[in-house]
């Protein structure tokens, strides 16, 4: 049980990048790179949920009207999300001014956006082109994002953080010196207000989770200005110094973000210990958030002890029945937050026994991790907790995150077991 135990077939830094910045609202991540960098980041993206569908520039007076992908082929090749330049070995050699310079053209001319980032690929970012000088050129005073030189080697986390980092420098700071809100306003009598760094798309129930963490926030008097890379509109950039807190969810994904934050605003964070996983993770992340905004935890609190009790009844039904999930040997592939607090909720809630993938009846994984397994003809249950996922359609959000996510995570454990018998 180690984090990304399988790294063959884990995500890896410019996956992170290009998700980081397909979680803004409105927004177009433009690869330079080659067609086969391309597919798996475009596939993927279009079926997230949360992705609205790309619109035509709007005219004056005038409603959006949707893109007809059918006829999307420059750049795009019919599909929704993630263009590319398509490079060849005459790019590399040459320069791929030309080809960027065509599609920055293209996307001002036939999609609306908010915000257009250019992702270099490895082998693009050795040619030395100053992409960010020619986008400017090119697309006027439309917001844009230049990453260079993302590593194969790295982890999807590092080129996420590194994407949100350079977002925030390159159009966020921008705005706040422009609407002159570096500073944090004087909260009088408005309620606590906190930013939410390092959740991501890439997480399986992110749109349940991102529902469950607002609700839970709510539920103390605490307002949630914005979700950093995470189904976040341009606008809610601007008023990121206006937070009293900065809630870092995922630190290996949010920590860079918000130590910037907190240098140039002034903005303090809160790191969360692990993530809200399980009853006891949650209280004590609200009760920490809560006792450094000046506000109350108790009705969390009180809905967390309803829902431990309902947990319990369950819980016992099926160890009186067939001695589970007590002993019950578990394996969690994931990053560094999700196997902490993966681990945490089902060996000290449940009872259950940290394994190898290969002695596990449970194992927690993407859709890769959970496949390769069961190619080894190994007898397991498999629980998504991260994408790509196995083709389950969602049509209801779902969430392990909080207090609505610690009675699924525990129902899905139950009914996986059982399963089995």
């Amino acid at each position: 049980m180690t984090e990304r135990s399988l790294k063959s077939i884990s995500p890896d830094g410019i996956t992170g990048m290009i998700f980081a910045m397909e979680g803004m609202k409105d927004s177009i991540v433009l690869l330079n790179g080659p067609m086969g960098c391309r597919f798996y980041h475009s596939t993927t993206s279009q079926f997230l949920s949360i992705r609205p569908l790309l619109y035509l520039p709007a005219k004056e007076g005038g409603e959006r009207v949707p893109v007809d992908y059918n006829y999307l082929n420059d750049w795009f090749f019919r599909q929704e999300r993630v263009p590319c330049t398509y490079l060849d070995g005459y790019d590399y050699v040459y320069s791929t001014k030309e080809k960027v310079g065509a599609a920055l053209d293209f996307i001002r001319e036939n999609i609306a956006f908010d915000v257009i980032t250019i992702v270099n690929s490895p082998g693009a970012a050795l040619i030395g082109d100053n992409l960010l000088e020619l986008a400017r050129e090119k697309l006027g005073g439309c917001r844009a994002v230049m990453l260079e030189s993302p590593g194969y080697s790295t982890s999807f986390e590092e080129g996420y953080s590194e994407a949100a980092l350079a977002l925030l420098k390159q159009v966020g700071e921008p705005l706040w010196t422009e609407r002159g809100i570096f500073g944090r306003k004087e909260r009088e009598h408005r309620p606590p207000r906190v930013n939410l760094l390092g959740m991501s798309v890439w997480q399986r129930y992110f749109a349940g989770d991102l529902k469950e963490l607002k609700r839970l926030f709510a539920l103390c008097g605490i307002e949630v200005l914005c979700t950093l890379c995470a189904d976040c509109p341009v606008e809610d950039l601007a008023g990121m110094p206006e937070a009293d807190l900065n809630v870092v969810v995922y630190p290996e994904m949010g920590l860079a973000a918000a130590r910037y934050m907190e240098e140039v605003c002034g903005t303090p964070c809160y790191v969360c210990p692990s993530l809200p996983v399980g009853f006891s993770a949650t209280e004590r992340i609200f009760a920490d958030v809560c006792g450094l905004l000046g506000c109350s935890d108790a009705a969390l609190r009180e809905e967390s002890e309803k829902a431990r009790a309902l947990a319990w009844y369950r819980i016992q039904a099926v160890h009186r029945g067939y001695g589970k999930p007590q002993g019950v040997k578990f394996f969690v592939d994931g990053g560094p937050s999700q196997v902490r607090s993966y681990t945490a909720f089902l060996r000290d809630y449940l009872g259950m026994e940290p394994a190898c993938a290969e002695d596990a009846e449970l194992v927690f994984g993407d859709a890769n991790v959970i496949a390769e397994l069961m190619l080894k003809n190994r007898t397991f249950c498999g629980i998504e907790i991260s994408l790509p996922g196995m083709g389950y359609v969602d049509l209801v959000p779902k969430t392990h995150l909080g207090i609505e996510g610690a009675l699924l995570l525990t129902e899905q454990v139950l009914n996986g077991l059982m399963s089995r018998l």
